[in-house]
């Protein structure tokens, strides 16, 4: 597996340098499944930020930012579903990971 900051780093336009530094999150309460794939390790980063952005409600800034991290992360894991060998198959398994975080109802 590629490490997700290169990954990132490899994205065709780049990552915006605005966005850049919110796009990493401590995967240490991630399933082994979810460290090794790529996939799992950019949704995983997602949904911190998204459980962070939505301890912080109102009119915060850090919450915004947090939330625009969090949609870019799960985003990025859709493309990096897109090149794997079977890509109906990744992008069920990013969907099984965000419905087992109960952040969507």
């Amino acid at each position: 597996m590629d490490s997700p900051d290169v990954w990132l780093s490899a994205r065709t336009p780049p990552v915006p340098d605005e966005l850049r530094a919110w796009l990493t999150a401590d995967d240490s309460s991630a399933s082994h499944e979810e460290r090794v794939s790529l996939t799992g390790h950019l949704v995983k980063a997602g949904l911190v930020h998204l459980e962070e952005a939505a301890a912080r409600p109102g009119r915060d800034r850090e919450a915004a930012y947090r939330l625009l991290a969090a949609d870019a992360l799960i985003t990025y894991a859709c493309e990096a579903a897109s090149e794997a060998a079977d890509v109906g198959v990744a992008l069920e398994e990013i969907l099984r990971w965000v419905w087992a975080s109960g952040k969507i109802a």
